[in-house]
Formats: C-alpha cells, sequence, structure tokens
C-alpha cells in the first residue's frame, strides 16, 4: 500500500498547535505527533499528517516533520514544510519549539483536533516520559531501526487492528 499523502500544511499547523499547547522540545512534539497520527488512524482510517513514520532509536519519528524541524534549527537545508519559518522557530541548543505566529488552522479538521487535544491531556496527565514510551510502542519495537514503520503495520497494532488493515486494504485498493 502506498502510504498516505503528506500534507504540509497540515503537518504546519499540527506542530504549532502542539508547540503552542505542551511547551515542550522537539523531541518529545515529534513523539505527540505519531501519537496523535497513531490515534486518528484508529480512530478515522486515515493518520493527520501523512508523514512517514521512521523507527529511529529514540523512538517513532515523522520524517519529514523532523527533518524541517531540523531545517529550522539551521542544521539541514531540507524544509517540507512551506513557510515554516515564517511560523515557527527551533531553538538550536534547547530544541524549544516557539511558534512566532500561529499557521492556519483551519486546514485542521475537528476530528484532527480531537486527536491532538487528546494528546495533549495523555501529555499533561502522565508526563513527557509516558509519551515517549507510547512512541516506543510494538510497531517501533518490530521495526528495523532507521527504517520506515508502514502506515499497515501501525495499523494491524491498533484496536481492532485487523479491521483496520482490512479497511485500508479495501478502501486504497492495495
Amino acid at each position: 500500500m502506498a502510504d498516505f499523502e503528506f500534507e504540509p500544511e497540515k503537518a504546519l499547523a499540527v506542530t504549532a498547535y502542539l508547540a503552542e499547547q505542551s511547551g515542550q522540545t522537539m523531541y518529545t512534539i515529534l513523539k505527540m505527533i505519531y501519537v496523535a497520527d497513531r490515534m486518528h488512524l484508529e480512530r478515522y482510517g486515515r493518520p493527520i499528517t501523512g508523514d512517514a513514520y521512521i523507527a529511529m532509536l529514540q523512538g517513532a519519528c515523522p520524517s519529514k516533520i523532523y527533518d524541517s524541524m531540523k531545517a529550522l534549527r539551521g542544521d539541514l537545508n531540507t524544509n517540507f514544510l512551506p513557510e515554516s519559518a515564517s511560523y515557527l522557530t527551533v531553538d538550536a541548543t534547547t530544541h524549544d519549539v516557539d511558534v512566532v505566529k500561529r499557521p492556519p488552522m483551519d486546514v485542521l479538521s475537528a476530528s484532527d483536533v480531537e486527536c491532538l487535544e487528546q494528546t495533549i491531556v495523555i501529555l499533561k496527565n502522565r508526563g513527557s516520559r509516558h509519551m515517549r514510551d507510547l512512541a516506543h510502542d510494538s510497531v517501533w519495537k518490530n521495526t528495523a531501526k532507521n527504517t520506515q514503520m508502514g502506515t499497515l503495520e501501525i495499523a494491524k497494532y491498533t484496536q481492532d487492528g485487523d479491521a483496520l488493515v482490512s479497511h485500508l486494504k479495501t478502501k486504497f485498493a492495495v
């Protein structure tokens, strides 16, 4: 199955929303994005951002968003989030993410915001260590490090995973 298409405007909105609401560093925000995307995939049959997830040593990581954050902090030239420098800064030393100006949020659906809010509640109730643990899930554990965690694999490990995988295969003609 071809994974979902990356949606840069949504990815920028998600990143800014989580940065603004959580006050966390880029590393926790990246884990929160994975948790929100996985939650949305489980509940609604699609992820929010469409980013590809890599099983990195420190957990599941949205590839294009991570590269874009590294570009914002000055470590890379490739930035997949259009005009993100107008909206976000990432400190090269502390990795703090600051929202300079809120990007358009109307690209997010009500279900997108629901899952982002639920992810923030999890963070506030359980802390960044728990968020880290959620990004070190069974999919991450069963994927060779520094390789992609496919959407079907992520779906397989959700509640009712077999039904979700079947739905995705049928809907997207795998």
